[in-house]
């Protein structure tokens, strides 16, 4: 008497076949993989090498057999003999135990109007997330409908190769894309995941996020079909840059933050230490007179405001300024000597007349300013080393009731 699975397997609509898995024997098929011979005028064959135009030997079906065992295959193309003919067939295999269960469909015409796509059709015409089908050997791309209207091209300018899809990917990120996508292929990865920006067809770049999935094998294990999603990270992408942002420059002055002015201010120290040039840091303090204390938080932030946007527009192109404390401000200033620091910061504290009425209109007087300079390598050989120097300057400043002190 049949059991439920044997008559289950017997009449199952897929065509199916069961391999014994050290031997390469096959066991059974069931009617649909028979019929499939049978228009034909054949039988099927009782093992593998004779079933599959790749295999020659045992040796060929053990070595397939090992990829399915450790999961490193589940769909499998190969050139199958039914009759006389060859036929090209995607075989979904499953390890079970002793033997190995393979369900068969036909794959011989990607075309998508073919029959037996009709479920790819279908998903690539009426998917809402944007699918896509790459078969590695032709190089055919196949793109759904939603991915035309995401990147507003019409459906028949969508990419339909490699070539064509990397000559949207911006400039910036080709390179990255290509070597996912060649690690991919070169490894026989399951899966891949990119992000990337890809031009538009109203010529602006959309931040996409790719998942690529292999989707069929060959008997060797290299990858036939990857199947796989693009969406929209436009959005993920902005708020990601507004948290840098946020992390990178004070919000109430725009200046650089301490953390990064740090940056920039060890690349400028490197750069002095190789090419021998002078460079100086100057420690600023907004609120040397303790005036702005004194004020409602409003008005205090609106006098550092107004002070940190002057000073910014009187320093050089080159120069680094930086909001290290809510009231002082460090700059740094390459290729630049004590002597012409002082030159610099006078003028800075010596506003024009138009000037010193847009500070006070601002809450900021300049006579609140006290500034500590500090030489490299004169007062240290590292950043900290420096902005303790000048930091010190500072404070002798306001002991000594001085606007400007040299470490």
């Amino acid at each position: 008497m049949s059991t439920p699975f044997e008559l289950a397997f017997k009449n199952m609509p897929t065509p199916a076949f069961i391999i014994e898995s050290g031997t390469g024997k096959l066991l059974s098929y069931n009617k649909s993989f028979e019929v499939l011979f049978e228009n034909f005028n054949a039988t099927p064959p009782n093992k593998w090498e004779s079933l599959c135009e790749d295999a020659v030997s045992l040796e060929d079906w053990k070595a397939l057999d090992e990829k399915i065992k450790k999961g490193n295959i589940e769909r499998c193309e190969s050139l199958i003999r039914v009759g006389e003919e060859l036929i090209n067939m995607e075989l979904e295999l499953r390890h079970l135990g002793d033997i190995v269960i393979a369900c068969v469909y036909n794959t011989d015409h990607m075309d998508l109007s073919a029959a037996e796509n009709t479920l790819l059709k279908f998903a690539l015409t009426e998917s809402s997330a944007g699918l896509w089908i790459w078969e590695t050997e032709t190089d055919l791309v196949s793109c759904s409908k939603s991915i035309a209207t995401l990147l507003n091209y019409p459906p028949d300018r969508t990419p339909r190769s490699t070539n064509e899809w990397t000559a949207l990917v911006h400039p910036d990120d080709v390179k990255r894309y290509i070597n996912v996508m060649n690690e991919h292929i070169s490894l026989n990865q399951d899966y891949y995941e990119v992000e990337y920006r890809i031009l538009t067809g109203d010529q602006r770049y959309l931040w996409v996020k790719e998942r690529g999935r292999s989707y069929t094998k060959g008997s060797d294990g290299s990858i036939k079909k990857v199947i796989g999603f693009m969406v929209d990270i436009s959005h993920q992408k902005a708020l990601e840059e507004h948290l840098r942002n946020q992390a990178t420059f004070d919000e109430l002055t725009g200046l650089l933050t301490r953390g990064a002015a740090l940056t920039h201010f060890k690349k400028q120290l490197g750069l002095a230490k190789r090419q021998y040039t002078p460079l100086t840091m100057a420690k600023i303090n907004l609120d040397s007179n303790d005036r702005l204390s004194k004020l409602p938080m409003e008005a205090r932030n609106i006098a550092i405001q107004t002070s940190a946007r002057y000073i910014y527009k009187k320093i050089r192109e080159a120069d680094v300024l930086a909001r290290v404390e809510p009231d002082k401000l460090l700059l740094l200033l390459p290729n630049t000597s004590v002597k012409d620091a002082k030159t610099l910061l006078s003028q800075i504290i010596t506003p024009t007349e138009a000037e010193a009425t847009s500070l006070l209109n601002g809450n900021s007087d300049p006579m609140d300013f006290c500034v500590g300079i500090a030489a490299f390598p004169e007062d240290g050989e590292t950043i900290e080393e420096l902005a303790l120097s000048a930091n010190q300057a500072v404070e002798n400043g306001q002991a000594l009731d001085k606007q400007i002190v040299v470490s």
